[in-house]
């Protein structure tokens, strides 16, 4: 039972993460331009696409560190 609360509290910990919020706003843009029609706003599907690459290259070169800043101290 405590593993399965460390794992939800380590989750939520990480749902703190910019990285996260960045990939989940990522997520909402692709599904913003497919289903609202962003095009009608002057948005290009290649721009959705330029923003979505730049937020990826941002969370891959972010990477190399843990997503919850607590792990830091652990790996010390």
């Amino acid at each position: 039972m405590q593993a399965i609360q460390n794992l939800i509290g380590d989750f939520l910990a990480s749902l703190k993460s910019k990285r996260v919020v960045s990939g989940i706003l990522m997520v909402l843009m692709m599904a913003a331009y497919q289903y609202f029609n962003l095009a009608d706003y002057g948005i290009t599907e290649d721009q959705v696409s330029s923003m979505c690459l730049t937020v990826v290259a941002l969370i891959v070169g972010d990477s190399l560190r843990p997503i919850n800043p607590a792990k830091l101290e652990d790996d010390s």
